[in-house]
Order: structure tokens, then sequence, then C-alpha cells
């Protein structure tokens, strides 16, 4: 039983981290000194697209590092073919840690600062992030709101279901896990209309790294086509 409780309190950070998914933010954070970085590159549509994005993808380099357990410093590039695209600054601070077990959890966090993107001017970013974690389920919350978005589509309403395939349950010798995602991805715009994206994909988590592989189908509810097909691929890091 001992054994088995030191691989709960080893694997903490690794189940909490192993609840983000990749197209949507989540109520996680490094712990205090600590810095996580993460790499996740979008694919242009799979039908092919020409100019900008759409010849090489976006690749996005997402940090965080830990001032104390509770706060953190978010730092974001977004990098096309021509360079540098968009980034942001923001500060992130837990209100809530409900913890209910070695893994089970509730914690919710605020985020704000400012995003740019290289075609538009600087503006105020700001969100609510929730991430719930009960036996082999996890689920967030995400909600967004993005003044430097230069399309109408400035407002972000997320959701996803994380659900461990394997292990079944966590042992002494655990060194990592695996998980599948399912997110539903919804951008409104200032005059109510919602563009809404579903992602389905697969992360393992190791103890200090992960990687993770998803498919972003685009408004699928107006049919499925490779032209409107994304695919995310990403690798993650704590130091």
């Amino acid at each position: 039983m001992k054994s088995v409780c030191a691989a709960f309190l080893m694997l903490w950070g690794t189940a909490l981290s192993a609840q983000e998914p990749a197209f949507m933010e989540a109520g996680t954070h490094p712990g205090s000194g600590a810095l996580y970085s993460r790499l996740f590159w979008t694919s242009p549509p799979l039908s092919g697209g020409e100019g900008g994005r759409e010849r090489g993808g976006l690749l996005e380099s997402i940090n965080a590092y830990g001032f104390t357990a509770r706060r953190a410093l978010l730092f974001d590039l977004g990098l096309d073919v021509d360079g540098v695209s968009e980034g942001s600054l923001r500060l992130k601070q837990r209100f809530l840690q409900f913890d209910t077990g070695p893994i089970d959890t509730w914690r919710a966090s605020v985020h704000g600062g400012v995003h740019w993107r290289e075609d538009g001017d600087p503006g105020a970013r700001l969100g609510l992030v929730s991430t719930t974690i009960r036996g082999r389920h996890g689920w967030n919350l995400q909600l967004e709101w993005n003044e430097a978005e230069i399309s109408e589509r400035r407002y972000e309403a997320n959701a996803s279901h994380l659900y461990r395939i394997h292990p079944v349950r966590y042992a002494a010798d655990t060194t990592g896990a695996w998980y599948t995602m399912l997110e539903s991805l919804n951008a409104v715009s200032s005059d109510g209309d919602v563009a809404a994206d579903v992602a389905i994909g697969l992360l393992y988590e190791g103890r200090r790294w992960a990687c993770e592989a998803s498919i972003r189908l685009i408004e699928p509810s107006e049919g499925i086509s490779t032209a409107d097909t994304v695919l995310g691929l990403g690798a993650r890091m704590l130091w």
C-alpha cells in the first residue's frame, strides 16, 4: 500500500498536466520554480492550401513558469513560414483548489494579459479555465476573450474530456499513461454566430515529458472533408 501511495505522489504532477488537451487550455500550473514548455504544430488543411500559414501550418511555442504553485507567467509565440506571426504574455492565478484524493481534484484559474498579431493591434486577452479529475476521467472548461483577434470571433467557449486508457490503476512502477482526448472548440462572434469544431486525439504522458496527436474537424456539422480538417502534433516538457 505504501508503494502505491508513493506512486500516486510521484505521478501527481503528471496526472494534472495530462488533463491538458491539445487545442484548448486547462486549469493546470507548473510547480513553484518549474518551467513548462510545449511545442505544438497545426498543419494546413489536409487537402493542401496556398499562402501564409496554409503552406506550412502554424508552430506554437507555449511556455509557463511557476512563481508559486498558484501563480504562473505564460509566454506564447506563434510562427508560420513568414516568421513570428503572433504572441501573448499573461499572468495566470489559481483561485480554486479542491482535492478529494491523491489524484482526484477540481482546480480553476483566471488569466489575463496582452496578445498581439502581426496584422493587427495588440489587445487584452482574458480567460477562465477549469480542470476536474475523477478517477480515469478528466474534464476541462475554458472561456476566453481576445481583443487582438482580427476576426469577429473574439470569444471562445471550449470543453474537453480526457480518459486514461492505460494503466487502469497506478502502481509503484508506473512510468507513464495513455489518454484519449475529445474537444469541443467553439468561437463566438460579436453578432452571436458560432463556429463549432471538434478534435479527437491521443496523448502519452511520461513523468516529465509528453507527446500528442489530434485531428481537428472544422465545423463538422457542415460536412467532413480534408479541406476542413487539420492535424495537430505536440511535445511537452517539464523542466
